[in-house]
Order: C-alpha cells, then structure tokens, then sequence
C-alpha cells in the first residue's frame, strides 16, 4: 500500500484517467473529420461486455494512510510527515527491525540520560489538513519494548504517544489534545489536555488500561471540535475511562490550574497538526523504544486490520 491518501469527490467516478489528465493541461480531444458512411458489421463480442471499473483508491475512504513502505530505511518518514524531534535529544527514523505489516515501520527512540525527549513525526497539511481540522478519527499500530522506569523516589513518568493540536481563536496560544499515560508501573493510559503559555490548563484523567509491551497494539483515536470531545480504542474496544467532553469528571482526574479556562478542555477551533511518536516529560532509568505502522487518518471510525 505504501503511502496514498484519498480526497473524496475530486474525481468524477467513471471518468476515463486520459480525459482527465488532458483536462487538467487544458487540452481538449479534436473531433473525427467526416468521412464516407460505413455498413455496421457483425458484433465485437468484447464490446458487449460492461466496462472494468475502475480499481479503487488504496486509501479509501480515509483521508491518508501510511506503512512506510516507500520511505528510506534510516532516514526519517517522508512527506507529509515532518520530523518534529528538534534538539531534544529524541530520534524518528524508518527502520526494518519491527514492522507491523511489510518490512517497515518508524522507530522513535527516546533515549535515557535528560528529562525530556520529543520523539515525534507530524502531519500539518494536506491530504490531512483542513479537511480533518473539526474532526478527526485515526489508528496507528504500536509497539512499545520495555515500560518507561521512574529512578526510585521521583514523580511516576509521564509520556504521550499521540497528539492533535490547533491555534486559539485570539491566537494567544495553543490548545492540545493528547493521549498517552504515567501511573501502573509506567504503562497507565491516560487522558491529557495542555495550552501553551500564558494561558495554563494541562489537566489529566487516568484509565484502568495499561498500555501492552512487546506487541502490537491497535490504538484509535477521535478529536471532535463541536463538543470538545476526544474518545480512545485499544485493540479494538473503547476505553469509556478516557472519553471526554468539555472536561473531566471522572474521580482522580483534576488540573495543574483552572484560572484561565475554568478545567475545560477546550478544543481548538481547528487541529491543524497531528503528533506521532513519544513525547517524555521526565528522567528515566531505561531508553523508550516505540515503533509505529500502519497509520490511517479519517473522518470516519477506521478499525483494526484483521
């Protein structure tokens, strides 16, 4: 499959791929000139036989979808994904270790020895964005080799696999959905809400889940504008301890500060940026070693492969 996306309605089902790309030059087809009158003949058998539809788009009906087959091993996943690690030490490059399907997957090592680590990849445009940008449904296939170890007498580790993100209407800072987790050993799921400075939010609500380890895991994720909502599936089922809207109110959940947004969880007024990878928040005793595969976006809920 490789890398493809879909963009739905942009394509007149039926329309011949020649018609099309003549159109787009701006070129039309030169009519026959006329010639003598001709006697019909017995009929071409293949001519009666109905037309070969056309095959259909690998993506469809998402939006994108990825499994790194196209993409250099070494190197970082290729366009439109973007290497979001910056200087933090962290690392996202396609290797062919691990690979859910095929012979690829991204690598994202976040490396022991500081407290933070931004080992992400990021979509931030089209064939994602603006489309996707009220609301979004995705599913990333995840393995995870060993649970982040907090040094004895430190704060549990708190780390995000995934994350969408978009601007404030006053455009004073950024509001941030994330999935990812801290308690139970390092493997908790949990629930995250964060705004950039100088608006402080970064609010959490803990599940019962643990993350799996040395396996694949089928993680789905919903971010929705309108209600200030996001949903989360692991391996298929629904983790109703990690759905919000508007804001927490399951016990044990809360806010570092309620002064600015009251503990809402409000969203952007559009995502405009989709994070993947391993996000670290604290020191650790052990390097975090995630691999990703398999990668769709949609507007639609996409499921588990089979």
């Amino acid at each position: 499959m490789a890398r493809s996306h879909s963009r739905m309605g942009s394509v007149a089902a039926g329309v011949p791929l020649a018609l099309l790309a003549m159109s787009s030059m701006g070129c039309t087809q030169k009519a026959p000139e006329a010639g003598p009158p001709t006697t019909p003949g017995p009929a071409d058998p293949a001519a009666l036989e109905p037309p070969t539809p056309p095959p259909a788009a690998p993506c469809a009906p998402a939006l994108f979808c990825d499994d790194f087959e196209d993409d250099l091993v070494g190197a970082a996943p290729g366009a439109p994904w973007r290497d979001e690690t910056g200087p933090s030490g962290a690392t996202v490059r396609v290797d062919s270790l691990r690979a859910h399907s095929g012979k690829n997957s991204v690598h994202v090592l976040a490396p022991k020895g500081a407290r933070y680590r931004r080992g992400y990849f990021a979509i931030h445009e089209a064939p994602v964005f603006p489309t996707a940008s009220q609301e979004m449904y995705g599913r990333a296939m995840v393995w995870l080799d060993a649970a982040p170890i907090t040094p004895p007498g430190a704060h549990d580790v708190h780390w995000t696999l995934l994350q969408g993100e978009g601007r404030s209407n006053d455009d004073r800072f950024n509001s941030i959905y994330r999935y990812g987790g801290q308690h139970q050993q390092g493997l908790g799921l949990m629930a995250n809400y964060e705004t950039t400075p100088p608006v402080k939010s970064d609010c959490w609500q803990h599940s019962q889940t643990r993350l799996p380890v040395q396996q694949w895991a089928c993680v789905e994720w919903h971010f929705v504008v309108a209600s200030n909502e996001m949903e989360l599936w692991l391996d298929g089922a629904e983790l109703s301890d990690l759905r919000v809207v508007d804001r927490a109110t399951a016990p044990g959940t809360g806010c570092l500060s309620n002064d600015d947004l009251g503990g809402q969880w409000l969203a952007p007024p559009a995502f405009q940026s989709l994070y993947l990878g391993w996000e670290r928040y604290q020191e650790t005793e052990n390097d975090q070693n995630v691999w990703i595969d398999d990668v769709v976006v949609s507007q639609t809920r996409v499921g588990c492969p089979e």
